[in-house]
Order: structure tokens, then C-alpha cells, then sequence
């Protein structure tokens, strides 16, 4: 297994980062916390004219038929920028319906979500539910959905919803309209200032796209392996953050990033953030080449959750009072950081799982 990025997967990553790079700076950032939906629309726009959007969906739909590793890249890259966008939602969703959905279903979807013009979302969490094969949500056998959903991104914007619920046959993956006959929605903010809807669904109308476990499970690894490439580039750009600042604040007539202590603290921040990306890419190599990706999940989310707290509470303590100071950037990865950090479970959840597992040998 050969961990260096190929042409293609360079290219990719490269054309994301200059993309976010060149327009997602700290200026342009607080001018879009300042609005109401928390979307960089002329940024989503670029990306998806760049053809990153749609990077992992079939061609003949407008995607770039490549694999679930590109479209790690690219949320790498706007975890890297803390970028309000879409990516890991719609992308999400898309591959769902590119894999379970019909061909009418796709062809009216997906060309949408590859020219930017379509956002689609995921209503998986629900409180108090940590297995997303054993949901509350219910369908009966009219199609109909009840229960809540909670902490939904972009259902403001996106027009459809992937939902995973338990039907008539057992648990499956649904799809719903988010229109007027769609849920009632109840807005929040999350830690990172992200505007979320709490769905709540009474005989909401859905389509079945996959009945059984195998399919959420699917569904769940896609959603890790996604979850954890945002995760990474979001420690890495506080990283980076913190190296240029150290490198620059002085004490005693010279940088703080000379003294041992600091140099000890940004290695053992690189440590963790090195393996949180050895484990992501290969469980996202895995996925791509249908491999069992599960433990490698696992251990990526332990370094996506453990690993990246350490790293968020190290670049706080090494920027000082800069680090609380919201007119400084700092703030927006931590607050990034702690979002991604128990989405999908915190590392507890997955040393857990990797127990159990382990006891099954």
C-alpha cells in the first residue's frame, strides 16, 4: 500500500487548496458568520465549476468518476480553510443515491449536485443513539416516517435528505424532500457557530433506496472516512497556524518556537496528526477498493477525536491570549476541531467498538 498521493489524487488536492486558498480568508470568513445561512456560495460554486464537487459521482452524470479518496481530498482541504461548504453532506448523500438510488432518481439528482447547483444533506444523529443501525426514526409500510433527527446540516439550502430509519423489513437508508410536505424544522447553532435543523418527521414521505444492515453500514464508513479527512485538514491548518505564530511571537529576544518546550509541544501535535492521516488514508484505500475498512475507521476517528484534542488544546496554549481572541483565526479551528471531534462519537465510543471487535478474535 503506497501512501503517497498519484497524479490524479495530487491534482485534485492541489486544485482544492487553491481554490478555498485564494478566497476563504479570515475576512471573507467573518463576512459569512455574519450572514444568516453560513454558506460560502460563491466558493461552492468555484468548486463545483472545478468539477471537485462531484469528483466521486459517475460521469454520466457530470462527476469525475473517481473514488471516495478524491473526495477525502477535497474535504481535507476545506477542513484545512474551515470553509462553510457543503462537501461532506451532499457528497455523502450523493454517493448513496449514485449506489442504492434508480436511474430516474439519479438522473434527476445527481447532474445538480455536480454543477453546484443541488445540495443535498444527511439526517443521521439522533439523541441519545449512537448505533446507526439501530435508529428511532421509523417508516411504516406506506412509506411513511416519524421520529427526530437531529443536528442536520444545510437543511435550509439542500432539497433532499438522506435518512436512515427502520422500516417494515428492518433498518434501510430513505430518502426524503425537504419541501413543504417534508418535516417541521427546528433551527440550532453548534459549537462552531454552524446553523442545524432538528427534524421531526410525522408520515413524512420517503423512498426507500437500500433495505438492511449492510447498506448503513455503508452508509457509516463513507460517513467516518469523510468525517475524519475534514478532521485532518482541520488539525492541520492549526497547526500551521501555530507554527508561523511561534515562529514569529518573541520572548526573552527571540522566537518561542526556539524553546524546547514549544518545539517538544509542536512535535508532539505533528505525531498526532501524522497518524490521524496514516489511518485515514487507509481506511478511505480500503472503501475505494471494497477492503474491510472497519478497524482502520476506528482507530482514524480515535486520532480524529483523542489525537485532534490534544492538538486544539496545544495550539491554544501555545498562542496564549491570542488564541481566545476572536478576531484572530485561531478560534474558528478549534471551534471546528471540537465539532468534528464527537460527531459520529468521541473516542471512547471507538476504543469500544475496536474492543469488541477485538474480543470477537
Amino acid at each position: 500500500m503506497d501512501f503517497n498521493l498519484n497524479e490524479t489524487e495530487q491534482a485534485v488536492s492541489d486544485l482544492a487548496m487553491q481554490i478555498l486558498g485564494d478566497k476563504v480568508d479570515h475576512e471573507r470568513l467573518k463576512e459569512i458568520e455574519a450572514s444568516d445561512n453560513w454558506f460560502a456560495g460563491a466558493e461552492w460554486a468555484l468548486l463545483a465549476e472545478a468539477g471537485l464537487v462531484g469528483i466521486a459521482l459517475p460521469e454520466a452524470h457530470g462527476g469525475g468518476g473517481l473514488s471516495i479518496i478524491e473526495a477525502g481530498l477535497v474535504c481535507e482541504a476545506v477542513g484545512r480553510h474551515v470553509a462553510p461548504v457543503p462537501m461532506l453532506p451532499t457528497t455523502l448523500a450523493a454517493m448513496v443515491i449514485a449506489e442504492f438510488g434508480d436511474d430516474a432518481m439519479q438522473a434527476e439528482l445527481l447532474p445538480g449536485v455536480c454543477d453546484g447547483s443541488r445540495i443535498l444533506t444527511i439526517a443521521a444523529a439522533e439523541s441519545l443513539r449512537e448505533d446507526l443501525a439501530r435508529p428511532g426514526v421509523a417508516v411504516d409500510a406506506s412509506g411513511a416516517l416519524t421520529g427526530v433527527k437531529s443536528v442536520v446540516e444545510f437543511a435550509e439550502l439542500a432539497t433532499h435528505a438522506v435518512v436512515n430509519a427502520v422500516g417494515p423489513d428492518g433498518v434501510g437508508l430513505y430518502l426524503i424532500a425537504l419541501d413543504s410536505a417534508g418535516p417541521s424544522t427546528e433551527r440550532g447553532v453548534t459549537s462552531r457557530k454552524e446553523p442545524v435543523h432538528e427534524l421531526t418527521f410525522a408520515n413524512t414521505p420517503a423512498t426507500l433506496l437500500a433495505a438492511g444492515e449492510g447498506a448503513v453500514r455503508w452508509f457509516e464508513a463513507r460517513y467516518l472516512g469523510l468525517v475524519c479527512a475534514t478532521q485532518l485538514g482541520v488539525v492541520e491548518g492549526q497547526l500551521r497556524l501555530t507554527a508561523a505564530y511561534t515562529s514569529e511571537r518573541e520572548q526573552f529576544g527571540r522566537p518561542i518556537a526556539t524553546f524546547q518546550a514549544v518545539t517538544q509541544r509542536l512535535a508532539d501535535c505533528f505525531i498526532q496528526i501524522e497518524g490521524l492521516r496514516l489511518q485515514t488514508q487507509s481506511a478511505l484505500w480500503r472503501i475505494a477498493n471494497e477492503q474491510d475498512p472497519w478497524e482502520d475507521l476506528r482507530i482514524a476517528k480515535w486520532f480524529g477525536s483523542e489525537g485532534a484534542h490534544f492538538v486544539a488544546h496545544g495550539a491554544q496554549h501555545m498562542h496564549g491570549g491570542a488564541g481566545v481572541d476572536i478576531d484572530y483565526p485561531l478560534h474558528r479551528f478549534t471551534l471546528w476541531n471540537k465539532h468534528l471531534e464527537v460527531t459520529l462519537g468521541a473516542g471512547n465510543q471507538q476504543l469500544r467498538a475496536i474492543g469488541a471487535a477485538l474480543a470477537l478474535d
